[in-house]
C-alpha cells in the first residue's frame, strides 16, 4: 500500500495485517512504542502504522481538525478483510475505534487499547501544563502558575479542541523561547520545543473530533500501573470503556508497549479470531478465554 498516512513498520509473513495508531509508532520518547511492540508478536502480521506526518504537517491548525479527521479515516478504504487488529495508543485509542468501524468486512477487526485516555479540553490543558513547568527554571514558578491557570480558564471555555490547541500553541510559543534565554538556551532548542508541543496539541484535536461510538468491534483493553487521571474519568471517553474487558497489568506505563505480557494477550486474540465464524461471537470467545487464563495464572 502506497498512502502517506500510512507507512510499514513491518512485512508479515502471511496476509493478516494488523493496523497501530499512535502520535509516532516509532520509539524516540520515553515511552515505548509500537515499534516496541511488533517484533514480540508473531511474524504472519504485517503491520502498518499512521505516519506522525498525517497530524503534525498541518501543525498551525490552518485545516480544521475534523476535516483531517475524515480524510485520514477515507483512508479506511485501502483496507479490508485483511485486517485482523487495530490497536491504539493513549490518545490514539479514541481513533483506533473510530477507523476500525471503518473498515468493511465480514469480520470486524479486534480493537485493542493500550492505556485509553480520554481526549478532552482538559487533556490538551495537561500537555501544555507539563511543557510549562518544565520553563520555570527560566521564568520563575509565579509566571509558569499565572500561565497555566490562564490556560485552565482557557480550557474550561473552550467549544472546541483545535481553537483551545492553538491557543495553547500560541501561549507556549510566547513562553519557550523566553524561559530558553533565561537559561543561555539556544533559540533552536526552544523552537523544537514549541513545534513539539504543537504537534501534540494538533494530534489530540483531531482525536478529540473522532466519534465516541465503538460500534460493533469489541475491545481489549491493557492498562498499566498508571491509573487514568481522576479528572478525567467521568468524561465520556472513559465512561465508555466501564464494561469492556480489561487487564490491568504489572508494567509501568513507559514499557507498556514493550511488555512481552501485553503481546502474549494480544497474541491469543489474534489467534482465536477465525474468519470462517462470526466475528462477535469468536472475538468475545477469544477474550474470554484470554482472561480465563491470565486468572488461573494468577489465582
Amino acid at each position: 500500500m502506497n498512502n502517506p498516512m500510512w507507512h510499514t513498520l513491518r512485512v508479515g509473513t502471511g496476509s493478516e495485517i494488523v493496523l497501530v495508531v499512535d502520535f509516532s509508532a516509532d520509539a524516540g520518547r520515553e515511552a515505548a512504542g509500537f515499534s516496541d511492540l511488533v517484533p514480540l508478536l508473531p511474524d504472519r502480521y504485517t503491520v502498518q502504522a499512521t505516519r506522525r506526518t498525517t497530524w503534525t504537517d498541518d501543525a498551525d491548525g490552518t485545516v480544521d481538525p475534523t476535516a483531517r479527521l475524515q480524510e485520514w479515516l477515507s483512508t479506511a478504504d485501502l483496507f479490508g478483510p485483511e485486517v485482523v487488529a487495530v490497536l491504539g495508543y493513549c490518545a490514539g485509542c479514541r481513533l483506533s475505534v473510530a477507523f476500525a468501524d471503518r473498515i468493511a468486512g465480514p469480520i470486524p477487526p479486534a480493537v485493542v487499547l493500550f492505556d485509553p485516555l480520554p481526549v478532552v479540553p482538559q487533556s490538551l490543558w495537561q500537555e501544555y501544563a507539563k511543557a510549562v513547568t518544565q520553563l520555570a527554571p527560566g521564568l520563575g514558578e509565579a509566571v509558569v502558575d499565572q500561565a497555566t491557570e490562564r490556560a485552565r480558564a482557557e480550557a474550561e471555555a473552550a467549544t472546541g479542541a483545535g481553537e483551545l490547541a492553538r491557543w495553547l500553541s500560541g501561549s507556549y510559543a510566547d513562553l519557550a523561547p523566553r524561559g530558553c534565554e533565561e537559561l543561555g538556551i539556544d533559540v533552536e532548542f526552544a523552537e523544537q520545543l514549541i513545534s513539539r508541543l504543537t504537534g501534540y496539541l494538533r494530534y489530540l484535536a483531531i482525536a478529540a473530533a473522532a466519534p465516541l461510538s465503538s460500534g460493533h468491534a469489541p475491545a481489549l483493553v491493557l492498562r498499566s500501573q498508571e491509573p487514568v487521571p481522576s479528572e478525567l474519568l467521568e468524561h465520556a471517553d472513559a465512561r465508555q470503556l466501564e464494561h469492556v474487558d480489561a487487564r490491568q497489568l504489572d508494567t509501568p506505563r513507559v514499557e507498556l508497549l514493550r511488555s512481552q505480557e501485553a503481546a502474549d494477550l494480544v497474541t491469543r486474540l489474534l489467534a482465536g479470531r477465525s474468519r470462517d465464524a462470526t466475528g462477535s461471537d469468536r472475538l468475545s470467545a477469544a477474550v474470554a478465554a484470554t482472561n480465563m487464563e491470565s486468572a488461573v495464572r494468577d489465582a
